[in-house]
């Protein structure tokens, strides 16, 4: 099956590096070589993606779907980044260490590019303009997930659903969507309670910030969001 590098729906400028504008620096070679050591997989919701602790063999990347990363510390379960389509899954880990040290569970039906480890490295080697997109777009990535993971642990209940909604209307691209997960799947996401988060959406939904039935969610004052986000 041939590999299609469309142009990536995010407007690129010197502060947005996609993994798709990686994939446009490789010259058409090289992109059908990456095409030749690719296998795509496919994973139904709730199905795991990657364990932590697998041997770091190929580079992922979400050709469709949702996933969560989670890392595991104290026999804890962090979740510290929302992936949809168009991410790769891991890529600081992929090459820090030897073992990957995240877990990833798809949170819809999800297709996964699996690539060769190898042949990504030499590509790097090979092509340095793919190679300087490539750190740039880790190093976004890395800095997102550490301010997430910042915010996330300093807000109240209200300040944590609202940052959630917001992240999951980003990745779905729209103020209208299906939430990809339970209540107790949300509650997990935000790090709050099931009841807390019932209510929470239950107060949104009263004060006319968002429209929620059963997992049907749209954002009606996103702005509303943003700012209990910054005050929460």
């Amino acid at each position: 099956m041939k590999l299609e590098y469309q142009t990536d729906r995010h407007h690129t400028n010197e502060e947005h590096v996609s993994a798709q504008d990686c994939f446009n620096a490789l010259t058409s070679d090289q992109k059908l070589m990456v095409e030749n050591y690719t296998t795509l997989l496919q994973f139904s919701k709730g199905e795991t993606i990657i364990k932590q602790g697998f041997v770091a063999s190929h580079i992922l990347y979400i050709e469709k779907g949702l996933a969560k990363l989670d890392v595991t510390n104290d026999s804890k379960i962090s979740t510290i980044k929302l992936l949809g389509e168009g991410s790769f899954i891991g890529m600081v880990c992929s090459f820090a260490c030897k073992n990957l040290d995240f877990s990833a569970v798809a949170l819809e039906e999800t297709e996964i590019k699996m690539i060769n480890m190898d042949i990504f490295l030499s590509l790097i080697k090979e092509n340095g303009e793919f190679a300087l997109k490539l750190i740039r777009h880790m190093s976004l990535n890395t800095n997102s997930m550490v301010h997430r993971t910042s915010r996330l642990g300093t807000k109240n209940v209200e300040g944590s659903i609202a940052l959630i909604l917001i992240e999951l209307s980003e990745i779905y691209k729209s103020a209208t969507f299906t939430l990809p997960v339970t209540r107790i799947g949300l509650a997990s996401l935000a790090g709050c309670s099931k009841e807390s988060t019932i209510n929470t959406l239950a107060k949104f939904h009263t004060d006319a910030i968002i429209s929620v039935k059963d997992k049907h969610v749209h954002i009606l004052k996103p702005e509303s969001l943003e700012l209990i986000i910054k005050n929460g």
